[in-house]
């Protein structure tokens, strides 16, 4: 499958893959990333969180990671780890978000503060 296909991503699918570009994470580990990552703007429920990672890996984005499970020592915790693929498709949709941000700060809709978050 071609990562461009894939373009642009659900704003939620790429905090998600964002969050695993660091290694790999249990469902609460990443529910709190993603709030971390948002300032508290983004919220996600562990139901649709696991409909996202379940439809994430039938795309190829994301896999089970059952190494980290074990390391755990917990074994009903889940951990996902992201895929080349999953980090070629994130790479993609950050240059194209970064491209619509430099319009947006030509534009003078975007301080240098504001843009960098």
């Amino acid at each position: 499958m071609d990562a461009t296909s894939q373009i642009p991503l659900n704003p939620r699918d790429y905090l998600v893959l964002l969050a695993l570009t660091d290694g790999a994470r249990h469902g609460y580990g990443l529910v709190k990333d993603i709030e971390a990552q948002s300032g508290g703007r983004v919220r996600v429920d562990p139901a649709n969180l696991y409909r996202m990672l379940k439809r994430m890996i039938s795309s190829g984005l994301v896999v089970e990671s059952p190494e980290a499970a074990r390391d755990d020592g917990d074994d009903r915790r889940r951990y996902y780890e992201i895929t080349r693929f999953g980090r070629e498709v994130v790479t993609l949709e950050a240059g194209r978000l970064a491209e619509l941000t430099a319009v947006a700060r030509s534009r003078h809709l975007l301080s240098e503060r504001e843009a960098t978050g």
